[in-house]
């Protein structure tokens, strides 16, 4: 079987969590007896070059370039690229074809295929196809509205975009058509949570199934590669890694510890000035901080070096891919109870807690090394694995082919 992937991105350009999902399935899809061939964007502006082809661990990835007038500001019609993927589907001809992500190449490209006479299955990873801005973290002093009601999304958007409230509004119901008539043509939707799924189906709206498949863990993680836990007789090692920016709670998390008998460890894409002050006023009163940068996939990940990992994101999170990366590694969590995230309240070994309880959910953890020690016991042995949803997509992909 032949498996086209269509997303927004892809490695070695960008490598956020759905850059990471891709590739990994990919590689479990391949040791499936199974073809896969991407179609993606770039962040990278057009150069004279519409479209270039890649070799990324095996995989062909055509890379398409978009021009000025492509991107989100100018709106979600973008025909000269949808002329490209047409060409490519037509030259490479896959089974199935699985969608990722259409937010940067632009709507159309689901009738493409369907014009061809290929399936399509969609993934919603994100929460593109009902927020403009992505994840559903509203400017500051607007709630996100729920069901299909837009009104408060103009104001969010004419925050950056300066266009005007008609201007605005005119452009998010014409954007909300374009994407309800994209769904509306796919042979079956997958989720990698039941939060995102009723999201998408109140707030999109879309009445067709939507069948959860989790992520899972991407990679497996051997016993030598475990935190070896809290030691006794020393300070509690607090850690948070990936995304170190505003919107992943980090200020929240640093406030919160303030003169815990602990110490904390971040790893990751710092997040700019704020982050620094933020570390100094931490440390004056009397927390070390260990300040790691990025790290890649052949780096020791940061998840052995910390007893308890804390993740306080704000965004409405659709699934939480370092979560299952700190229980891999023997570490148990605590996480936000926004999107996703409050799912995780069902699985041994991480605490769901408010944003407003925080402080005090990370003060009993830390003077408590017994009982992050009876957390750690509790992580199942077993966790879902991105080999199980490779095998649930084969099923899938079989069954509208």
């Amino acid at each position: 079987m032949k498996v086209g992937f269509l997303t927004s991105n892809h490695l070695p350009e960008a490598r956020g969590g759905t850059e990471q999902v891709v590739d990994a399935l990919e590689r479990q899809l391949r040791s499936l007896d199974v073809t896969t061939f991407a179609i993606t964007s770039s962040d990278v502006p057009h150069f004279g070059t519409d479209h270039i082809e890649e070799n990324v661990d095996g995989v062909v990835v055509h890379r398409l370039f978009k021009r000025d007038d492509e991107w989100d500001h100018r709106g979600f019609e973008r025909p000269r690229l949808l002329g490209l993927v047409r060409e490519l589907l037509t030259k490479e001809h896959p089974d199935v074809l699985h969608v990722h992500s259409t937010a940067a190449l632009g709507t159309g490209c689901i009738g493409v295929a369907r014009e061809l006479g290929i399936p399509v299955l969609m993934t919603f990873h994100d929460l593109w196809p009902t927020c403009a801005r992505y994840f559903r973290l509203p400017a500051p002093g607007i709630t996100c509205p729920t069901g299909t009601d837009r009104t408060s999304c103009i104001a969010c958007v004419d925050g950056i975009m300066r266009a005007g409230p008609d201007v605005v509004a005119a452009a998010l119901a014409e954007r909300d058509r374009l994407v309800r008539a994209d769904i509306a043509q796919v042979n079956a939707c997958t989720a990698p949570s039941q939060t995102t799924a009723r999201t998408i189906a109140d707030c999109l709206p879309h009445d067709g199934a939507i069948e959860v498949v989790p992520h899972g863990l991407l990679h497996a993680v051997s016993a030598s590669e475990r935190s070896p836990g809290p030691r006794p007789g020393e300070r509690l090692r607090v850690g948070s890694f990936g995304g170190l920016g505003e919107e992943k709670g980090i200020p929240e998390l640093l406030a919160a510890l303030a003169g815990l008998p602990c110490e904390l460890h971040l790893a990751g894409r710092h997040g700019g000035e704020w982050l620094t002050a933020a570390v100094t006023r931490l440390e004056a009163s009397g927390v070390p901080v260990v300040l790691a940068g990025e790290y890649g996939p052949t780096d020791p990940h940061p998840a052995r070096a910390i007893d308890l990992a804390v993740f306080p994101s704000k965004c409405q999170e659709t699934y939480g891919l370092v979560v299952d990366e700190a229980l891999a590694h023997g570490v148990p969590c605590v996480v936000s109870d926004h999107g996703a995230l409050a799912e995780r309240a069902e699985h041994p070994g991480v605490v769901v807690t408010a944003l407003a309880n925080l402080r005090a959910t990370l003060h009993d953890l830390a003077s408590s090394p017994d009982h992050v020690t009876a957390l750690r016991r509790a992580i199942p042995a077993e966790l879902p694995s991105i080999r199980a949803a490779a095998t649930r997509y084969l099923e899938l992909y079989r069954s509208i082919a």
